[in-house]
């Protein structure tokens, strides 16, 4: 008997609010397995609130990110190159500029996902990373929270809210460092958010997938993010400005100027469910879109 055919290499590029990632990996066991990874913290969607609009200056940088990120996958001889857009797609006004500089940085056909479609294929990144079911589960972006819950394949609900670190950073404008005062009103806009879906899907824990997450795990020194290590997280950030604290933990400057509002939401977020913590995945949207393009 001939042996099996190689496993396909599939690169899956996430063009998000604030980072565009990569993931170059093939399926082993049905669990990807990576052989090659990237980020960078474009901001596409710096001051969408306010214009609606991405900026050419964001859009040159993402361009240029995934016309590296390509040049890169293509050099570890992938079978095919993934890009899938995610709320920066479905909220901006110029959303077809970013699809048509991807096309021209990538020569791949973008996909725009909805809501539940990005909930889907976290869920299903998620779920390769050995986590139990039923699962309810997270994601937190720069332009949206995607919750949802269920056992696999796919969750039996999904619902993407208007809560991205992003958004929400540029509602509140927190100073540098950021003022506790602020803190109580962005738990509480997260909160009526949240609030209504936690009211009709009951949980006893959670996993949350997203670089902003990642980033108050690593300022927490732990992926189960309490009361506990959200107040310590909160009191790094406080205490120091965005730039040293970054320094210090070598965390993109970016990152950390999102990060408060992050541990506003997943306060909220363990709030409303009622959970003691909400574990950090390095799993998520990339993970699913492989595991789809190889079943």
């Amino acid at each position: 008997m001939g042996s099996p055919p190689p496993a396909r290499r599939i690169a899956a590029i996430d063009v998000g609010t604030n980072t565009i990632r990569m993931l170059v990996a093939r399926l082993q066991d049905g669990v990807p397995s990576a052989l090659a990874s990237a980020s960078s913290m474009t901001g596409l969607g710096a001051g969408l609130g306010e214009t609606g609009r991405i900026s050419g200056d964001a859009l040159d940088a993402a361009e240029r990110t995934l016309s590296a990120m390509v040049s890169e996958a293509r050099g570890l001889e992938v079978d095919e190159v993934m890009v899938a857009c995610t709320a920066i797609a479905r909220d901006a006004a110029n959303a077809d500029e970013l699809l048509e500089r991807i096309r021209r940085a990538t020569d791949v056909e973008p996909r725009v996902l909805s809501g539940t479609e990005e909930a889907n294929l976290t869920f299903l990144g998620l779920l390769s990373a050995g986590v139990s079911e039923p699962l309810l589960a997270a994601d937190l972006g720069g332009g949206s929270l995607e919750l949802m819950g269920g056992s696999a394949p796919s969750p039996d609900w999904a619902v993407s809210l208007p809560l991205g670190v992003r958004l929400l950073t540029e509602r509140y404008r927190p100073s540098d460092p950021p003022e506790l005062d602020v803190l109580g009103p962005m738990v509480a806009h997260a909160r009526s958010l949240i609030d209504p879906v936690a009211a009709d899907h009951p949980a006893t824990s959670c996993v949350v997938a997203g670089g902003t997450p990642l980033a108050l795990a690593r300022l927490a020194r732990q992926a189960e993010l309490d009361r506990d290590a959200l107040v310590r997280c909160v009191e790094a950030l406080a205490g120091s400005p965005a730039d040293d604290l970054a320094a210090h933990e070598s965390i993109d400057p970016a990152r950390v100027r999102m990060c408060f509002a992050g541990a506003a939401v997943m306060e909220a977020v363990r709030r409303a469910f009622d959970v003691p913590y909400v574990t950090v995945s390095t799993a998520g949207l990339r993970e699913g879109l492989v595991i789809e393009a190889c079943i």
